[in-house]
């Protein structure tokens, strides 16, 4: 037994060393941005045709305000913007100079004003009547010639919405683009770490324009102040580039005090303070703190299972919590004299089910035993590192509208396991952020980031037992072992609830080691079922992952550029996203 356990251990090991191999091969490989630009990204002249036949097509071309603040702006980079504004194909657009500026600003306000009747100097004082849209933007800035009129076209077709947005990059000191912001459609949550909407933002002119007469902090309490409130429906997301922010502008703008006010507003109870990663929200536990059933199914593995349950008993900080061991068969006499001594210890019990394995069937039978108001799901290869793991979870899956939560898995080598799921990714669902360091942020800096995402791993979740219960737990009969928690996770955002990844409930995942892994030849014909399942069951969710960028590939996690993109400036992006 212990040869095997060592044998286990060494091809582990040996993984771990090819998987961060592969890694490095992959970053290597990684097509540069300026590569995508050309390829995918550039405005010739059939481009340019086909942005004018769609110009040509829009029912109407609402009115759009661009507002200029001159306080802090030089001439030449006001003149940059203006420079980018006159080259728009839409042309109901008017602009704005507001504030004061020194000398030169104010002369070069002046002479443009002067000479342009769409140019004004000061605010309307009637904006929404002469125009019912509004850009807030930054000296500097360079808007592409199609912005507007992608960001209009979205308004459009969308009567509903009340921001529209899009993606951006930035010039370098050579004026060639770099550093694309490649964003993810409306997340509430990851908007409490920063204002990563960013600088191509288009806004009913009713809603930000009282915001911004009242004054605000900055960037960040801008956008939280204006959103507030905001149905999911009513944001737009236009996944194109269309603002080349300039030479030095700041990256997430985050602010923890405009965050507290923020939760204040929204009735929430928490802290807010800042991180190198943004802001941090700690929320509050419910009063008193609600009883946590911890499942745990395990076949013997003694080593795996005593790191696990020892892990939890003596790390974790959380006031009421139970563990229910679920002993799906195991025959291994020390196991077994573990299982029964762990029988006898409180707040500890043991669960006898000996059914042939079925992952989904053996958590739902638990369940039904289980005695708290929450449930975490945890697989037996699960270490905890962090105290506050599980007070963590809870916190997020008490909130209102939340189904599922799930935590940054490290593997031994303390690289990411898991940092949510997203689907489409390797053809069915895949982990985010797989491979990356411990402390990398990754993309925007996501895998540090609170955010919604559409599914999280079953091998460390937390969910209110009575949503648990209200969709009939894990589908046993179509996904006994693999997609049961990606499914289960959708099946929660059909009822319209929010799955949330937490970078804050940080975990050891030893993965696949009580088991092995579904790749090899054994397990190899029950998995493709379960993914033809899947994919049956939600193939129409794949191409478009309400958490993921359509600009980048679902080839690997590492939020590396596709090669197409599966939208394209040819079609219209609601309509005629391209495959």
């Amino acid at each position: 037994m212990l040869i095997t356990t060592r044998l286990a251990e060494l091809k582990r090991w040996l993984w771990l060393i090819n998987r961060r191999r592969l890694q490095r091969r992959k970053r290597s490989a990684r097509m540069r941005y300026d590569v995508w630009c050309t390829r995918h990204d550039t405005l010739d002249d059939a481009t340019l045709a086909a942005l004018d036949a769609r110009l040509a097509d829009l029912p109407a071309t609402p009115r759009i305000t661009v507002r200029l603040a001159l306080a802090g702006a030089s001439a030449q980079a006001l003149d940059a913007t203006y420079a980018s504004l006159l080259a728009q194909r839409y042309p109901a657009w008017r602009l704005e100079l507001t504030g004061h500026g020194d000398g030169a600003t104010a002369a070069w306000a002046s002479a443009t004003a002067a000479a342009d009747a769409r140019v004004s100097l000061g605010a309307s004082g009637s904006i929404e009547e002469a125009a019912p849209w509004l850009v807030q933007a930054t000296a500097g800035d360079a808007w592409r010639a199609h912005a507007l009129l992608l960001l209009a076209e979205a308004a459009v077709h969308s009567p509903e919405a009340q921001l529209i947005y899009a993606d951006h990059d930035r010039l370098d000191a050579h004026g060639q683009r770099c550093d694309p912001a490649f964003l993810c459609d409306w997340n509430p949550e990851l908007l409490l770490a920063g204002d990563f909407i960013g600088p191509a933002a288009l806004w009913r002119a009713d809603r930000l324009d009282p915001v911004l007469r009242a004054g605000v902090r900055g960037p960040h309490d801008l956008i939280l102040r204006a959103s507030c409130g905001l149905a999911a429906e009513a944001v737009v997301h236009v996944p194109h580039v269309l603002v080349h922010r300039a030479t030095g502008a700041p990256g997430l703008d985050a602010d923890a005090i405009a965050v507290a006010a923020h939760l204040d507003r929204l009735g929430l109870r928490g802290s807010a303070a800042l991180t190198p990663a943004g802001v941090r929200v700690r929320f509050s536990l419910p009063e008193p703190a609600p009883r946590v059933s911890i499942v745990i199914p395990t076949r013997n593995q003694l080593k795996l299972l005593r790191s696990c349950i020892d892990s939890v008993r003596s790390l974790t900080d959380y006031p009421d919590f139970e563990i229910v061991v679920v002993d799906n068969g195991s025959d291994d006499p020390a196991c077994l004299r573990y299982l029964q001594d762990m029988g006898g210890t409180p707040g500890v019990r043991v669960l006898r089910d000996a059914r042939p394995f079925n992952y989904a069937e053996l958590n739902n039978a638990a369940v039904a035993q289980c005695r708290g108001e929450f449930i975490a799901l945890l697989n037996n290869d699960i270490e905890v590192i962090a105290g506050d793991w599980l007070r963590e979870m809870v916190s997020l899956a008490a909130l209102p509208g939340t189904g599922a939560v799930g935590a940054r898995l490290l593997y031994g080598d303390r690289s990411v396991q898991h940092a949510g799921v997203f689907l489409g990714v390797g053809g069915g669902a895949a982990h985010a952020h797989k491979g990356l360091g411990e402390f990398d942020g990754g993309h925007l800096g996501r895998a540090l980031q609170l955010q919604s995402v559409s599914a999280v791993t079953a091998a460390c979740l937390v969910v209110r037992r009575a949503h648990y219960e209200a969709i009939g737990g894990l589908d046993a009969a179509a996904f006994a072992v693999a997609f049961n928690d990606v499914d289960f996770c959708l099946r929660l955002r059909a009822l319209g609830l929010r799955n949330l990844y937490t970078p804050h409930a940080v975990l050891l995942h030893h993965e696949s080691l009580s088991r092995g892994r579904d790749g090899n030849a054994a397990r190899r014909p029950r998995f493709e079922s379960e993914r033809a399942t899947f994919l049956a069951r939600w193939g129409h969710l794949l191409e478009r992952d309400p958490a993921y960028n359509p600009n980048l590939t679902l080839r690997s996690e590492d939020f590396s550029l596709a090669d197409p993109p599966r939208v394209s400036l040819l079609h219209n992006w609601r309509h005629g996203a391209r495959r």
